[in-house]
């Protein structure tokens, strides 16, 4: 699978998985309207739509707040830390009294998203560098464009 090939599979698997709390929570809000459930609902429907854009909209987006605007880019990285704090705060606690697994996915998920957007910048870049260099490295066969290795594989 090419690099962008694989982003994009990350992107709509994430669109994916927003689309549940964004139908939960519209649904909730249609039948009885409220400040709760409006802003999980219309949250959850943004986050959809933002990861169905074109990955060039990403990269560009990015890119711009990276270089211009970084310290949006880190505002926005605390608000989304603690709009899934709420959802992490919420589920974690069921899941561990109930062990149910709706509780689990959306509890653990809520929780991994809060680190994510916690990390500083330069350790997003970092991993994504990483992630990068892994996908590549699981493409390439061994031995091809390296030099000999000694010692145990990796």
């Amino acid at each position: 699978m090419r690099h962008p090939a694989l982003l994009r599979a990350l992107t709509l698997a994430l669109a994916f998985v927003h689309s549940f709390p964004a139908q939960k929570h519209l649904l909730a809000f249609a039948r009885e309207p409220s400040l709760t459930e409006a802003w999980k609902g219309f949250g959850a429907l943004f986050a959809v739509g933002l990861y169905l854009l074109p990955l060039a909209v990403h990269v560009r987006g990015l890119r711009a707040l990276w270089r211009e605007r970084r310290t949006l880019l880190r505002a926005g990285g605390v608000v989304l830390a603690v709009v899934h704090a709420v959802p992490a705060s919420d589920h974690l606690p069921r899941f561990f009294a109930s062990g149910q697994w709706a509780d689990a996915w959306r509890g653990l998920g809520a929780a991994i998203a809060f680190g994510w957007f916690l990390t500083p910048l330069r350790g997003q870049a970092t991993i994504l560098a990483t992630l990068a260099r892994l996908a590549r490295l699981a493409r390439v066969p061994p031995g091809v464009g390296t030099r000999a290795r000694t010692g145990p594989e990796l």
